[in-house]
């Protein structure tokens, strides 16, 4: 078998698998890909840690686990626009720079406005821009 078919044929599972991929669509066309993913930067700071994971589920809600507690909000706007009703978080304690990487975190979320998925890269945007790739956190 020559490479010509081969390639031809990862080629087309790849793009099968790729319009199988699940998003919310909002009524302006704005695809944004549900499923896991990990925060890399929050404002002008880069997260080397990788230990703030976010999940958008098929309805728009979000949920995920910071440096020390889980969170879950509804997704109130219609991509592009973001905005969370009232988020429940579990209460462990949290100090040190995971505290105030998770603080800093939760604030971003609540004052969000906006939500784009571009290049691979999904931005929450707001006073403070919150940066993601897609992926999980990772674990302790």
């Amino acid at each position: 078998m020559t490479r010509l078919p081969m390639i031809s044929a990862a080629l087309a599972a790849m793009l099968g698998l790729a319009a199988c991929e699940p998003t919310t669509l909002s009524a302006s066309g704005e695809n944004i890909p549900t499923g896991p993913y990990v925060l890399v930067g929050i404002g002008a700071d880069t997260v080397p840690e990788r230990n703030v994971g976010l999940t958008i589920e098929s309805d728009g809600s979000i949920s995920g686990q910071g440096p020390c507690n889980s969170y879950a909000a509804a997704q109130t706007a219609e991509p592009p626009a973001f905005a969370l009703g009232p988020m429940t978080t579990s209460r462990s304690g949290c100090s040190g720079r995971a505290g105030r990487l998770e603080s800093r975190y939760f604030q971003a979320l609540a004052q969000a406005t906006g939500i784009t998925f571009l290049g691979g890269v999904l931005t929450i945007e707001g006073p403070t821009y919150l940066t993601y790739e897609p992926g999980y956190r990772k674990e302790e």
